[in-house]
């Protein structure tokens, strides 16, 4: 990385070098290993890095000098959170991918961008492993950060094939979303799965060698090259599986399917065969008849689902089927009343798995009395299906919150950060209704016996300096529990909360740690005082840690003063003391504020013209400003605000706010169909609420 100031112990560009100089040899190793042989004719020259205090994207992986906003790339290491550290590492790892997949290696036209990126995001969380192996990024934070939340786009009815058409220049803007990239590394993910690491690699090194020098690829590259190997058909249980074929069903049609699995039910097969049926998950029962009758995505997927089969002491049987009908009968073994299915193992598919709910009560049973017989990544899998199926409708509302009640027994950060993702969704839906106590209840009761044994961090001098020491999993899990027990109204939580801040303000020492500092900022800042906003306010303007700035001017949006909020709001666009590309964050976090839910929903209508003519061109920074003041909305009259808005301001924002609406009439939806039967769960007493 160029040197751009000046040579001082505590230049954050010198801090960002030093991590740099411990990952780029063995990320270039790694790559090299998948790439070709060092002896080939392809050559690779690493990149310079250089940060930038303004630019419109995060990271752009121009070919020997990749450029970072510097959010994105300065680490100060004395106050950054092993969470920063994390994104830091990642942002570069994918930006140095990219001197291969799309720059040495370029996708043929504008469709085909999901190669370049979807590889990119994949291998960003396969080198981050290699390099923190104790992070376990591949085979665990994967699943809640790229797959469950494009999961979450992609069973939209709004949403697109991975693969779309380009025909004009004004098109292009649009294929880089969310589906690109994170669908895209869920689907290679998943090939990867499929063929095994040891035969995936190998085809992918024969397709770079085929394209060692700078040169374009179609889609079809992917795959083609498997043609050139002597293992040229994939075999698995007597099968013969056209890759090419297998991948067009998921890059060529939109969504994914819901995987329902079951005991087959006849007497002639009792007890070796389940049935398997697939359909198109959508969310909301209206739009699935609407779909339906439109003749959407007609066409079924060629899906290689995993399944095992396991009781109260053990994993029995696990097998691969591969399902490519609406529905199919496999025999698997021997099962009785006492065995559980459990599809997708380790989630390496790319689509949700349903069962009877005769399976959800054995599966709940197992968790419960003993849930490290299914692995860490199926528990995390199990509660984000649940929760996504009774929201879609396809499951009964108490089934995810039965699931969940396992969770105080639960020592592993996966399962607790897919559950708080799903509690902070409903809690969007809930927190303005009149029974909402019920719900932050239940959330406090699951919290409460992990938090109070995990307990505080500590705050050890100089123990945050080293990224290969961190213990990722201990920490985040204390930070989830944390945040969850403060954002639902512990009060040891906001005792504690407030005394660091106290301390802080009295002392002018920050003894906060690192890791919950944006946890603590926001709570005090809505339980405090004016004094603690502008003291919050004061320390925004005087750090030079761009991590620590960032989780400043967080907090401030956690006011409950609408005064002090609309004033954030207004300084925020109107003058210089907030840098330009945080506007949209200071928005977001203002709506994510029930206090300010309004005033962020009525601030971005009003300013829109203007936040528009600035972040429009920007790829992806108008489409997370319009998801991000939106997603909150859940009422008939705030629908309708939408729509005129749509009807009257609309152009010009792409797919963005076609999608909004559709998620925020299916927030109403919920609210009209589910509600009433999630709190009457909610209500029933503690003895009758499993089984």
């Amino acid at each position: 990385m160029k040197q751009l100031s000046d040579c001082s112990a505590n230049n954050p560009f010198i801090q960002t070098r030093s991590l740099l100089a411990h990952l780029k040899p063995k990320w270039m190793k790694l790559l090299l290993d998948y790439r070709c042989n060092v002896s080939s004719l392809c050559f690779f020259f690493p990149p310079d890095l250089l940060a930038v205090p303004k630019h419109p994207y995060a990271a752009m992986e121009n070919w020997g000098l990749s450029v970072f906003v510097e959010q994105k790339i300065l680490l100060d290491a004395e106050v950054s959170s092993s969470s920063y550290k994390m994104e830091l590492t990642m942002v570069v790892v994918h930006e140095i991918c990219h001197q291969w997949f799309g720059d040495l290696v370029t996708p043929v036209w504008w469709e085909d961008v999901w190669l370049k990126e979807g590889f990119a995001h994949f291998f960003e969380y396969v080198g981050t492993d290699f390099l923190f192996p104790k992070w376990n990024m591949e085979k665990q934070r994967f699943l809640t950060d790229v797959l469950h939340e494009v999961m979450l786009l992609d069973g939209l009815s709004s949403s697109h094939p991975i693969s779309q058409e380009v025909e004009r220049a004004t098109d292009i803007d649009r294929v880089f979303d969310w589906i690109a990239y994170k669908k895209g590394a869920a689907l290679i993910r998943m090939l990867a799965n499929v063929m095994g690491q040891p035969l995936f690699q190998k085809g992918l090194n024969v397709r770079t060698r085929l394209r060692c020098r700078p040169g374009n690829e179609a889609a079809s590259v992917l795959v083609n090259p498997f043609i050139l190997l002597p293992f040229q058909a994939m075999r698995s249980e007597g099968r013969d599986i056209d890759i090419g074929e297998m991948m067009d069903r998921w890059t060529l049609q939109m969504g994914y399917p819901v995987i329902t699995v079951s005991k087959n039910q006849s007497e002639q097969l009792l007890t070796h065969y389940i049935t398997v049926s697939q359909e198109h998950f959508l969310y909301g029962e209206e739009v699935r008849k609407n779909t339906r009758s439109g003749g959407l995505n007609d066409s079924a997927w060629q899906v290689p689902l995993t399944v095992a089969v396991g009781n109260s002491s053990s994993v029995c049987l696990e097998s691969l089927l591969w399902i490519n009908n609406r529905t199919e009968t496999h025999r698997i073994g021997q099962m009785d009343d006492n065995t559980w299915l459990l599809g997708n193992v380790n989630q390496t598919g790319y689509f949700r798995v349903n069962y009877d709910l005769h399976n959800w009560k054995l599966l709940m049973q197992q968790l419960h009395t003993n849930p490290q017989i299914i692995s860490v990544g199926n528990r995390a899998g199990l509660i984000d299906d649940a929760f996504n199926l009774a929201r879609a409708g396809y499951l009964p509302q108490g089934i995810p919150l039965q699931l969940i009640g396992y969770l105080p027994e639960e020592t592993s950060f996966l399962p607790w950060h897919a559950a708080s993702r799903a509690l902070y969704q409903l809690d969007k839906l809930l927190d303005r209704t009149d029974e909402y106590r019920l719900f932050s209840d239940y959330v406090l009761k699951q919290v409460a016996s992990r938090y109070h044994q995990m307990g505080w961090p500590t705050n050890g001098p100089g123990s945050e300096g080293s990224v290969l020491k961190a213990s990722y999993q201990t920490e985040e899990l204390q930070r989830e529990l944390i945040m969850l027990a403060c954002s639902f109204g512990n009060k040891q939580c906001h005792r504690q909360a407030v005394a660091y801040i106290s301390d802080w303000i009295s002392s002018n020492k920050n003894r906060i740690p690192p890791n919950i500092r944006d946890i603590v900022y926001c709570t005090g800042v809505s339980l405090m005082d004016e004094d603690v906003w502008e003291f919050i306010w004061m320390k925004f303007h005087s750090t030079s840690a761009v991590s620590e700035k960032k989780i400043l001017l967080e907090a401030l949006t956690c006011s409950d003063n609408s005064f002090l909020l609309n004033r954030l709001l207004n300084l925020s666009l109107t003058s210089d003391l907030v840098p330009e590309q945080d506007v949209i964050d200071v928005i977001i976090h203002v709506g994510r504020n029930p206090q300010g839910r309004n005033l962020a929903w009525k601030y971005f209508r009003e300013k829109w013209d203007v936040l528009n003519a600035r972040y429009g061109e920007a790829l992806f920074m108008n489409s997370k400003l319009i998801s991000g003041v939106t997603e909150f909305l859940n009422t008939e009259r705030e629908l309708n605000e939408l729509k005129e808005f749509i009807e009257v301001s609309g152009v010009g924002a792409g797919p963005a706010l076609p999608r909004a609406l559709e998620i925020v009439e299916g927030n109403v939806r919920w609210h009209r169909l589910h509600r009433r039967q999630f709190y009457q769960w909610l209500r029933k007493p503690p003895s009758s609420t499993f089984g």
